[in-house]
């Protein structure tokens, strides 16, 4: 079985189909689209929202705040009233035809998360990095779950991975 963010249940362990956009990488490019559409490498917050709500018509008011305020949790924006994306906007190409899902944004799980760093980090896009997670995921026999086989992986690459180890245990113990 192949891994990534929609999750399948064999013989009680967890197997993810592959996809090659994750939540983190859709809330990227969410913010990356807003400020593309403004020109602009810093906006204020309240800017940002109206740009997401009213300019691009993507979200509510309300979601669009909820959108940010995630953004900022996840480390893709920084600043407190003035915002910047902690990225390079150049490096991010956005389709002509892109719209964000809110619920797939607002819905970032833990190995969402741990593959979007080891993205990062390698420089390889998400369908490498699960490609990757898959290969690992047989040679161990698919007898640990995708949370904890994307767990060695990243420690394999010298990432650390103590931020994770508490909501993949969770994970695992509530399987």
């Amino acid at each position: 079985m192949r891994i990534s963010s929609i999750g399948v249940n064999i013989l009680g362990k967890r197997r993810l189909i592959d996809h090659s956009r994750s939540a983190l990488s859709m809330l990227k490019e969410t913010i990356a689209a807003a400020f593309k559409s403004k020109g602009k490498s810093s906006m204020k917050k309240s800017e940002l929202i109206w740009t997401l709500s009213f300019d691009l018509g993507w979200f509510s008011h309300e979601d669009a705040k909820k959108v940010v305020d995630l953004a900022l949790q996840q480390g893709i924006l920084m600043g407190n009233d003035e915002l910047h994306p902690t990225f390079n906007l150049d490096d991010l190409e956005i389709p002509i035809d892109f719209k964000p899902d809110l619920s797939k944004i607002t819905n970032v799980s833990v190995f969402d998360q741990i593959v979007q760093e080891i993205a990062e980090i390698t420089g390889k896009n998400i369908g490498e990095v699960i490609s990757i997670i898959n290969k690992k995921q047989e040679e161990l026999g698919n007898i640990l779950s995708v949370e904890v086989t994307a767990l060695i992986v990243a420690k394999s690459l010298g990432i650390d991975i103590s931020k994770y180890i508490d909501d993949v245990e969770r994970l695992v113990l509530n399987q």
